[in-house]
């Protein structure tokens, strides 16, 4: 990249950082962290200051040479400081969009729709201009007493192969936008009825994620037998994911008596653009993508 167009990307991105107010209206913002990842990007010719900045050719050549680029663009989002009037605009959009493809989920009926349900909200939300990311999830439900005594966990790291244990999309103003944690496969219906129809959630209030979550009973048995700790197994095996845990905050969700923690594991996602996603694996209730956006999003907006 020529020193010209870094100076210009620079002064887009440090002009802003610096009349950043004292005093945020997104939680996980973070001045020093946001000026460091734009320069990231920059170096890379990528510019930082726009949404979708992902789908960019410089950033898919820069994602050819580093697998890890899409945890950049999240951290990214979470960092950045956002004015009132474009939360305020996200917001609805967010809001709107949420509610469009929770409804096609809901009449769906098919549980464990999370990664289709998210990667298709993020993609409407790349659409609209709205900034965000898809999250893979470890995820801990916490029931009233009268419900479950026990809690209900999704493993990042189990016997059984999955795309994600979970996946919720995080769009400022919302630090979990989760369509599809009511329709999960609960042992029962009640497990469902004491849900939220979508966790949607502004305020962040961070969730104390033991290791031993991460991992199932099956796995943690095995690797007993083996003499080797979690700690130990994780750091070996799975590097990169503690390392981005480290920069996306575990996030908790209270509402009423039940509990949802949150552990954001890997950034997830389609690499498709809205209008290239075809096909009955990325369809919800009979809707491709760009159906649910055209018909259900769009007319409310």
């Amino acid at each position: 990249m020529g020193d010209a167009r870094r100076r210009k990307l620079m002064a887009n991105t440090t002009g802003v950082a610096a009349t950043l107010p004292v005093a945020t209206l997104w939680p996980l913002s973070n001045q020093t962290s946001q000026m460091q990842l734009e320069k990231w990007f920059v170096d890379r010719d990528i510019d930082p200051s726009r949404p979708g900045l992902h789908d960019s050719a410089a950033f898919l050549c820069a994602e050819r040479q580093d697998p890890k680029a899409m945890n950049m663009v999240a951290r990214l989002v979470e960092a950045r400081t956002y004015s009132s009037d474009y939360l305020l605009a996200a917001e609805k959009k967010v809001l709107v969009a949420a509610d469009a493809v929770y409804r096609r989920v809901a009449r769906d009926g098919r549980p464990g729709l999370c990664v289709v349900a998210s990667g298709i909200l993020s993609r409407i939300l790349d659409e609209l201009g709205v900034w965000n990311y898809t999250a893979k999830s470890n995820l801990a439900i916490y029931f009233p007493q009268t419900v479950s005594r026990e809690p209900r966990y999704y493993y990042s790291i189990d016997v059984r192969r999955f795309t994600a244990p979970h996946a919720i999309v995080v769009a400022p103003p919302f630090t979990v936008a989760d369509v599809t944690v009511k329709y999960q496969a609960y042992d029962n219906i009640t497990m469902a009825q004491a849900l939220p129809d979508m966790a949607m959630v502004k305020e962040f209030r961070q969730y104390r994620l033991s290791l031993a979550e991460l991992i199932s009973p099956e796995v943690r048995e095995a690797l007993s037998m083996q003499g080797m700790s979690i700690e130990r197994f994780l750091e070996r095996d799975k590097p990169d994911m503690l390392e981005l845990m480290k920069h996306l905050p575990a996030r908790e969700v209270a509402f009423g008596e039940s509990r949802l923690g949150y552990g954001l594991v890997a950034v997830g996602g389609y690499q498709e653009p809205l209008r290239e996603l075809h096909g009955q694996n990325c369809s919800i209730d009979g809707m491709t993508p760009i159906e649910i956006y055209e018909h259900d999003v769009l007319p409310r907006l």
